[in-house]
């Protein structure tokens, strides 16, 4: 059997008894660190502290550990390379088959806090390093970072003792990734954080997001809004405030950072039953809307104002609240989009914009990929849609899915001649582009 020695560092240890006994049971030497050797000792599996391994204690509170020649040169050497051979034998370092690491878990520790100390003691540096060495010489080693791929590699082993190439490279690529994702979350929060350094950041939602097809530059210390406690919807939660800023009777739903459903309470007479989303943005949460909202989709919601908070409290529970609050107002926005590795920078001035209808339409149309179409119907619905090669198939779409009658079509789309036969033909004489 090639897998002989493995090297297991993990903070996520769902899975890891079994495994780790599987791998014993078939001969495999483990080799660990800290609570991860403790759990796997503690089960009555054979292991070996990295210490032992290294002839070196483990020193600054933890943080240095694994980082060794007598772990990297097990890992990083390339079998097939004499010289390589020659040092592995010349200091005395055994080669190791297997990585499994997955990191301090950043991304759940920053959604709690923003305490500065807290956080950079859950941004990995070991494991990142193990990951990433790993990856590379994936030939040599198998590199684990996801419990669920415990199985597979177990049923590999006893199929032709070993894991296929194949395998091995999307074992790799999804490690690339998994530290791709670990750094741009610290990279997003840190900038967050450091709001006082004066420099621009692309927030990283495409990499956590790959179906989006925008993002959003903004200059740190310049923040629009302020959140009564971090939420990962943040980026939703700012274009909401400034659509309800623009509109304060607005109400907006989102599903992740896309804008799904909106009404205006003054046209729809506070009727919001036809709203769906995850998130909802608006200005005053009264008690009358929480009570329409109890039984919604929404699982989060962000107000600017609240009429009762005890009442409210108690008619939403189970529901996130977050409230928002304006630290400037600006007419200018700045969007960002990527065509292949480039990337667009352009400013939409809303003051440009002869009405409030006007403003919310051109921000939204900015906001959604090219072809989208809304219609703002007579009861103050915007009905969205988007077709990614034809804004007329999703105009057809929307007014089909207009309850009421449209009073007003906008896309950002191309809008020929037939898109504005169709808009006539059902009664639309403002038509708008973006």
């Amino acid at each position: 059997m090639n897998i002989k020695r493995a090297l297991i560092s993990v903070s996520d240890k769902t899975g890891l008894v079994e495994f780790a006994k599987q791998l014993a049971d078939r001969g495999v030497e483990i080799i660990s660190t800290g609570g991860t050797a403790k759990l796997l000792s503690e089960a009555g599996i054979p292991v070996k502290q990295v210490s032992d391994v290294t002839n070196f204690p483990e020193i600054l509170g933890g943080r240095v550990k694994t980082l060794h020649p007598k772990i990297f040169g097990g890992i990083l050497a390339d079998l097939g390379d004499k010289k390589h051979i020659q040092d592995l034998q010349n200091n005395e370092i055994e080669p190791i088959d297997i990585v499994v690491v997955n990191l301090y878990p950043f991304d759940e520790v920053q959604k709690k806090t923003r305490d500065e100390d807290v956080l950079i003691e859950n941004i990995d540096i070991g494991g990142v390093a193990l990951l990433r060495a790993a990856a590379k010489n994936h030939r040599n080693v198998v590199v684990i970072c996801d419990p669920a791929d415990y199985d597979k590699v177990i049923k590999s082993i006893d199929s032709c003792g070993d894991v296929p190439l194949h395998d091995r490279r999307m074992f790799a690529l999804k490690a690339f990734y998994h530290t791709m994702k670990y750094d741009s979350t610290i990279h997003r929060v840190l900038s967050e954080l450091f709001a006082s350094e004066k420099f621009e950041h692309m927030t990283f939602e495409r990499f956590m997001h790959p179906q989006l097809d925008y993002e959003i530059l903004d200059k740190v210390g310049e923040r629009f809004i302020k959140l009564s406690r971090y939420n990962q919807s943040s980026l939703a939660i700012t274009i909401g405030a400034m659509i309800t800023h623009i509109n304060p009777k607005i109400v907006v739903g989102f599903n992740g950072n896309i804008p799904v459903s909106m009404v205006d309470l003054e046209k729809s007479g506070n009727r919001v039953c036809d709203l769906s989303g995850e998130l909802v943005v608006l200005g005053k949460l009264t008690n009358d809307l929480a009570r329409k909202l109890k039984e919604s989709t929404f699982t989060t919601i962000a107000y600017n104002e609240i009429e009762d908070i005890e009442t409210v409290n108690d008619l939403l529970k189970g529901k996130e609240l977050i409230q928002y609050s304006y630290l400037r107002e600006d007419d200018k926005v700045f969007f960002a989009s990527m065509f292949e590795n480039i990337m667009i920078r352009k400013q939409v001035n809303l003051s440009n914009m002869q009405h409030t209808e006007g403003k919310i339409l051109s921000l939204l149309l900015n906001l959604l990929p090219m072809y989208s179409v809304i219609a703002l119907t007579v009861d103050g619905y915007y009905v969205m849609n988007i077709d990614l090669k034809n804004p007329v198939d999703a105009l057809e779409k929307t007014i089909r899915e207009c309850v009421n009658k449209p009073v007003l079509i906008a896309t950002n789309g191309e809008m020929d001649g037939v898109f504005r036969k169709i808009c006539h033909e059902n009664g639309v004489e403002e038509i708008l582009t973006f």
